[in-house]
């Protein structure tokens, strides 16, 4: 069985470390004030940076600092803004952060983010990921060849599913949507990536888009 990555919270902010230990309760915790007191990631295990974007002293996105931390495999860093914007995110997220969200989102949202980047793919908001599909789509559309069904090999929920993902859908409102479960919700987000050979949602929403 696999072993749940290890949660550093980094923050100055009382409230928010409060917020965050609340939500995210299902696994060991240690908090910082300061990311340059965050020890480098362990041999025994991985663990994930949920980062507070107002700490004093970060560097900026292409400082050489971040290719150091966010290209080590055992590390992945959330980044959690109380003023998000959807430049900041594009910045954080080409950085090689695992995730840029709301620091004081709710907990369902919260709880999502940890999800996804526990299992390997990269969390975005839905407004952000409707503007990269609309940019994209926008810049692809007057040279793109005809594509092939996105779709071959799903099944019809399977392709319900993935639409619904693809068009910023978190799993409570697909859940809601199809009426079905979360848990099958995530089962069928599984198989999908698998069959098309893809990783996280920002690829599938290109790939039903017709953009990648």
């Amino acid at each position: 069985m696999t072993r749940a990555p290890h949660l550093l919270f980094v923050s100055a902010d009382p409230g928010l470390l409060n917020h965050w230990q609340r939500a995210l309760d299902r696994c060991v915790t240690t908090t910082y004030s300061r990311l340059i007191d965050v020890p480098p990631p362990a041999s025994s295990g991985d663990m994930v940076v949920w980062l507070d974007l107002s700490v004093p002293d970060i560097a900026a996105w292409t400082h050489p600092i971040w290719a150091k931390l966010l290209k080590t495999q055992q590390m992945k860093v959330v980044a959690a803004s109380s003023n998000p914007n959807d430049n900041e995110a594009i910045q954080a997220l080409d950085a090689g952060c695992a995730a840029y969200c709301h620091a004081f989102a709710d907990a369902a949202t919260l709880l999502q983010v940890k999800e996804v980047v526990q299992a390997g793919h990269v969390w975005i908001g839905p407004t952000l990921m409707q503007r990269l599909i609309h940019s994209a789509h926008r810049a692809a559309a007057s040279s793109m060849p005809p594509q092939l069904d996105w779709g071959n090999g799903l099944t019809q929920r399977e392709r319900e599913v993935a639409v619904l993902a693809a068009n910023g859908a978190s799993n409570q409102d697909i859940s809601r949507d199809c009426s079905i479960s979360e848990r099958t919700v995530k089962a069928h987000l599984s198989a999908v990536f698998d069959k098309l050979n893809l990783t996280d949602r920002l690829q599938l929403a290109l790939r039903v888009h017709g953009i990648h």
